[in-house]
Parts: structure tokens; sequence; C-alpha cells
């Protein structure tokens, strides 16, 4: 029998065979799912499908007023993009490469290569778009390229790509400052929220790496911390944090409703409310059984998405302009373009030029 064998015939006595090649990759496949981080996939796959309900909501950059139930809901939706960047902290916590600067170039390559892609298509998307009468943003494409701005929610990009860059340095942070680091990138994130720390323009206050740190440092503790959180959701406990965690949120959504608006008391609401939510859901899929198909798929697929689902939103918006008033059929169906059209986009596009291809250029 083949030498690579040896070792398990001296110790049991019996020759152990391989398995036919069509059994092994079905192993892989089986062992691969088992060693998913379920939290993970759950996070976000909630977070792209939230995602989208937020770019599906009416704004107020065409000098329309918004009801407050859509401010509501687009703040107790904040969690979406902390709740990605706190799934990139795990994931890149869990990787004994995240210490070696040569894993930032291929995680640059994962994340920008698609950028480079979609931003081209939003190029055609605005240039298509002008033609046919509609006020488009004149910035110059190479500005908006580099400035991470082709369209108005890759900032995420920017963000992401800067945590690559400094993930050597946080992966070789002593475990014993790692806490202190990550409460004082939360107390500056709190600062920064209610502008105890002067706010640039919106532009660059949503790409400011330090309002969103916490999370991505979050997720990382929460890799580092992994088997004890285990432990204490056991059991009757799990019960208890959720309903301590579902009684935290519903009084944080009764703040925003009645707490001054751009008030500093709402603005550090909205600020827990996050975190809360985040809890809220990794309490919920913890330790759990594997994810539905569904949701793995939404995980595995959440980039080009992310990427893509605006395009299919916008004839939605064209033909269905802002009221001023609470319209439930407008997000609804806004929210489903942009869902569903993403999703076939992805599934035709990963059938077309096969799966590693299409994760390569596309994401």
């Amino acid at each position: 029998f083949d030498p690579q064998h040896a070792e398990s015939f001296a110790m049991t006595g019996t020759p152990q065979l391989p398995l036919p090649a069509c059994f092994a990759q079905q192993a892989q496949k089986e062992r691969a799912l088992v060693e998913r981080h379920r939290e993970v996939d759950w996070f976000k796959a909630v977070g792209i499908a939230t995602v989208v309900l937020i770019h599906a909501l009416p704004h107020t950059y065409s000098g329309l007023e918004i009801t407050l139930l859509d401010e509501w809901i687009g703040q107790v939706t904040h969690f979406a993009v902390p709740g990605f960047l706190a799934c990139s902290g795990f994931l890149f916590a869990s990787s004994s490469a995240s210490q070696s600067f040569s894993a930032v170039r291929w995680r640059l390559e994962r994340i920008l290569l698609p950028y480079l892609v979609f931003s081209a298509i939003a190029w055609c998307h605005t240039s298509a778009w002008a033609s046919l009468g509609h006020e488009v943003d004149t910035t110059p494409f190479p500005t908006k390229l580099a400035l991470f701005c082709t369209m108005g929610h890759y900032y995420y990009v920017f963000l992401i790509s800067f945590f690559v860059c400094i993930t050597p340095m946080i992966a070789r942070m002593p475990d014993r400052l790692f806490p202190w680091v990550l409460a004082a990138a939360m107390t500056l994130q709190l600062a920064l929220e209610i502008h105890l720390v002067p706010m640039p323009s919106l532009f660059w206050h949503i790409r400011n790496p330090m309002r969103l740190l916490a999370p991505f440092l979050l997720g990382w503790q929460v890799c580092r911390r992994h088997v004890l959180l285990r432990q204490w959701i056991s059991g009757s406990w799990r019960f208890l944090w959720l309903l301590a965690l579902l009684l935290l949120n519903y009084f944080c959504g009764i703040g925003l409703v009645v707490l001054e608006f751009w008030g500093d008391a709402r603005l550090i609401v909205g600020w827990a409310m996050t975190y809360a939510t985040l809890a809220l859901l990794l309490v919920s899929v913890l330790d759990r059984p594997t994810a539905p198909w569904a949701v793995i798929w939404l995980s595995n697929a959440s980039y080009p998405l992310y990427l893509s689902h605006y395009f299919f939103m916008a004839p939605v918006f064209a033909g269905w302009p802002q009221s001023g008033s609470f319209d439930a059929a407008r997000i609804v169906v806004a929210w489903a373009a942009g869902l569903g059209g993403g999703v076939t986009f992805v599934v035709l596009s990963r059938h077309a030029m096969g799966e590693k291809l299409a994760r390569k250029w596309l994401g």
C-alpha cells in the first residue's frame, strides 16, 4: 500500500486505502461546510439584505423631506455595515496569514479588482443616465475612482481596504493590550458620532476609518474569545441573553422616537442600538447547526451583491419618484429589484464565467 498510509497501518494494523476521487471531494465539501463560521454566514446574509433595504429607503439628497418612519427604519438598520466589518475582523483574526504583510496584497486584489470592474460599469451607467437627460454627478471619473465614490455606497471598499492594510499590525498586538485598544476605538467612534470631534463634510465623515474601526476590532475580539462566549451563552443563559438584548433593542427603538432628532442623547442611543442589534444577532446564531443553503449562498455572494444591487434599483427610483410621504410599496419594490436583480446577476455571471473567474473579477 501507499507509504502515506504506513502510519495509519502501524497504529491500527489495518491498511487505510485512499478514497475514490469523487468520495474525497464530497468529504472535503462536507468538512468545509462543518468548518464554516456559521455566525459569519448569518451576519453577512442578514447584512446584505439590510444594506439593500437601506438603499431602498427615500433620502434627502433630492431636497425632499423624508418621514420620521423612513428615518427610524434607516436608523435601526444602521448595524449592517458595522456587521460586515465585524465579520471581516472575525475572519482575519481566525487566519494565521493575517500576521504576514504578504497576505495584504492578495486580500486587496480580491477587494479592488471587483471594485474596478463595477466602477467601469458605474461609469457606463452614469453616461447612459446623462444621455437620457437625468442629472448626474459631473466629477471626473479618475477622481471618483481614486476617492471610492464611483457609486455612493462604495465608500465601504475604501474602509475595508484600509483595514486590510493595517491587519498585520493588529494581528501582532499583544492580547493584554487588545481590550484597551478596542475600548478606545469604541469611545472614539462615539465621540465622532455625537460630534465631540469636529465633523468634516459628510463625504469624509462616512469614509473616516476611525469611525468604524471599533466594529472591525470587535469582530476580531469575538474570534479571540469565541470559546468563552459559547460557554456564556450555552443552555438557559441563551434565553436570558436574548430576552435582555430584545428589551435593550426595544427601549433603544423607543428612544429613537421620543428623543430630540439630532440631540446627543438620540445619537448615543443610535450608537448603542447598533451594538445591541449585533449582539442580539450573535446570541441568536452562535453555536447553532449549520446555516440554510440560502444563507450560505447570500454570505458567499454578499460582495458582488453589494457592488451590483443599486444598478437594478435605479430604474425603480427613476420611474417612481419620492412622494414626501411614507411609501411602503416603493420601498418593497426597490428592495426586491435590488436584491433579486443582484442575485440573478451573480448566478448568471458565475454560470457564464465559472465561479473561480467570476469571484476574482466580480467578487
